[in-house]
């Protein structure tokens, strides 16, 4: 699969994407948005979590600021996919950013209702990390999916919980230790 690609301006608004991209967004159902419903927008109108955007923003300001590129690599899941992305963010004139998503790795499983954006939810919530896709089960300990939905009695529900998303704790440190210049690139999560 081509790399996806985005461009992100001076204001953090979406002001491109390729082909690529948008074939990623129709695959991924429930996420799917045209050019015309994207371009212009805020980045962070598609992070749904405070700590997530505060990272991104933080990385825009290193990129910026420093003219280094970034690279890190994360998980996005689908509801029968396990995914290993690498991102790349580098600067271009004038202050914008080119985001660069290479699928680095794929595995299918069956079917995760979690993780189906489609679904009907319960009024239960439970957090995701972001970056490496576990769930919290109790304090300081995150499970893969499947693991969760094994501990925690509320996913033998007809509905799944609605998720949240946060940073475990593991996570957090190293994309910390990215910001602060300890570490050129980042892999959080695996398959």
């Amino acid at each position: 699969m081509p790399d996806l690609e985005y461009h992100v301006d001076a204001h953090d608004r979406i002001s491109a994407v390729n082909e690529a991209w948008l074939s990623f967004a129709e695959a991924n159902e429930g996420t799917a948005l045209l050019p015309p419903e994207i371009l212009g927008r805020s980045l962070w109108d598609f992070m749904g979590d405070l700590e997530t955007q505060h990272i991104y923003q933080a990385l825009h300001e290193r990129v910026r600021t420093l003219n280094v590129p970034v690279q890190l690599c994360f998980r996005c899941d689908g509801p029968e996919s396990r995914r290993l992305l690498e991102l790349n963010i580098v600067a271009e004139e004038d202050q914008q950013l080119i985001y660069r998503v290479r699928t680095l790795a794929e595995d299918f499983r069956p079917a995760v209702p979690l993780l189906d954006p489609r679904r009907p939810r319960s009024e239960t919530f439970v957090t995701i990390c972001a970056w490496c896709k576990r769930v919290a089960t109790g304090p300081r300990q995150w499970l893969e999916v499947e693991a969760a939905a094994a501990a925690l009695p509320f996913f033998a529900e007809s509905r799944p919980p609605q998720l949240t998303h946060g940073i475990c704790e593991g996570c957090s440190e190293r994309v910390q230790e990215l910001l602060d210049g300890r570490r050129d690139n980042l892999i959080l999560g695996g398959l």
